[in-house]
């Protein structure tokens, strides 16, 4: 048999040593090395100077396996006392062990045993599986130990990071442990989501599935080390997001919209910052004379929860933005009336991608010139340029924080969006008072005011 093979996975050689004991091929190693010549080079160096393990001990190859031998015989084998008491001696004679009590020196070998048992246990986790398991909202100890502190995460979270395990599953092979990652393992996968010209931020998230893990089972003691230590992260520049011009912003809202819960829900956006999952969460007694209670968000998966950063805000109210309100939650068809954006079921809320489904329609409506209205791909082509521009409906979250920002200080600017940039914005909203919210309603007012009032003068004249 082959003293060791080597092989490809993605663009990156490993290799696998035989163990003639075991009459078996070890777990693949990463060479890291991305030509067959330079792998073959690196497993000659460890071949002769030895390898470092996950610990940075280096170690003969030789070594490794006999020990990898000694561990399976220790763990296999139904040991006898005498056996036992030998095994207590010659760690004594190593000086492992101090000389005081043959008993407690037994007791200790079993316990080490044990001990040796669970680390291969540990060592024979699956890294896919466990990744798998590890996101599972209804499974995960990792979620259930989060909950049990108090401290928030949420299935659409876990959802999202469910969906990113595939980019790991077409990297690495089915048979990968969890202990065979290595930093160096996590840079060539890094390199290799480069290489599939994916964002550094997507880059980023993707190995927030592993790393998350990793450093959660670290401080645990479950694994010896934690081979994301260390791992750079990509840097790049976020995709800028343009928002609309104030003559957009008229020109939108003076088009006829096809569904009157997705234009009060842009109004609603536009005039408060609300995420669009607020949006949708927004309930009757939400509504006060002249500010609206942010005190929920609604996710497909989580369903009613708190907002974003786990904290409930308040924000001022247009009168004419309450009106709109008033007149669509009495138009809810259900007896519950327990949504103002209702959907087909009365416990739930409308699908949150129709307030994105109309905005884009109106934009193009104002876009397209008159004689092109009907044509299909002139539509496509501006939805498409719409989005390279980056307007979507978190524009509205954009725009109105730039619309308040050079009229009020960033601290109500912060409390009023719920942003938590900062923490100095922390700091402030522990000492929120009424102060900032009648500086944001008086900005709001001269902003949305002049807006609000030319569409209902257009609306008249028409």
């Amino acid at each position: 048999m082959r003293r060791f093979c080597i092989f490809r996975r993605e663009k990156v050689y490993y290799v696998k040593f035989w163990n003639a004991d075991l009459h078996k091929y070890n777990t693949a190693i990463s060479t890291g090395k991305r030509s067959q010549n330079e792998a073959y080079a690196k497993v000659q160096e460890w071949i002769r100077y030895g390898f470092n393990g996950r610990d940075d001990e280096k170690i003969g190859i030789d070594d490794r396996l006999r020990f990898q031998s000694f561990l399976y015989y220790l763990t296999s084998s139904d040991l006898t006392d005498k056996q036992v008491d030998r095994i207590v001696d010659i760690l004594i004679e190593r000086g492992y062990i101090a000389e005081n009590n043959a008993q407690l020196s037994a007791q200790l070998c079993v316990q080490s045993t044990k001990k040796v048992e669970e680390e291969l246990e540990q060592e024979s986790r699956l890294l896919l599986p466990y990744l798998r398991e590890f996101w599972d909202y209804d499974k995960s100890p990792y979620v259930r130990e989060k909950l049990a502190y108090g401290q928030s995460i949420g299935k659409r979270h876990c959802y999202e990071q469910t969906k990113k395990v595939h980019h790991w599953e077409k990297y690495f092979a089915a048979d990968t442990k969890i202990t065979d990652i290595t930093r160096e393992c996590l840079r060539e996968f890094q390199i290799a989501l480069k290489e599939k010209n994916l964002a550094p931020k997507s880059i980023n998230m993707i190995l927030t599935v592993g790393t998350v893990a990793f450093g959660w089972l670290a401080d645990r003691g479950e694994i010896s080390n934690n081979p994301s230590t260390g791992l750079r992260k990509f840097a790049g520049e976020a995709k800028k997001r343009d928002i609309l011009t104030h003559d957009e912003v008229r020109k939108i809202f003076a088009v006829k919209w096809d569904d009157e819960r997705s234009r009060v829900g842009n109004l609603l956006a536009m005039t408060t910052g609300m995420r669009a999952s607020e949006v949708v969460a927004l309930q009757a007694a939400d509504i006060q004379e002249d500010r609206l209670l942010v005190r929920h968000s609604w996710s497909f998966v989580d369903g009613l929860k708190k907002p974003k950063n786990g904290e409930e805000r308040v924000v001022p109210l247009l009168p004419e933005i309450r009106e709109e309100l008033i007149n669509l939650l009495m138009k809810n068809p259900h007896d519950s009336k327990m949504f103002i954006f209702y959907g087909p079921q009365p416990d739930k809320p409308m699908n949150i991608d129709i307030l994105s489904k109309w905005l884009t329609k109106a934009y193009i409506d104002i876009t397209i010139s008159q004689d092109l209205k009907d044509e299909l791909d002139e539509r496509e082509k501006i939805r498409k340029a719409m989005l390279k521009r980056g307007i979507c409906f978190h524009s509205w979250r954009h725009f109105y924080t730039s619309s308040l920002a050079d009229r009020i200080e960033m601290r109500s600017v912060q409390l009023a969006t719920g942003h938590k940039t900062t923490a100095m914005a922390e700091h402030y909203a522990n000492h929120a008072n009424g102060n900032h919210l009648e500086a944001v309603s008086k900005a709001v007012s001269d902003v949305y005011g002049q807006i609000l009032h030319e569409d209902q003068k257009k609306a008249v004249s028409q």
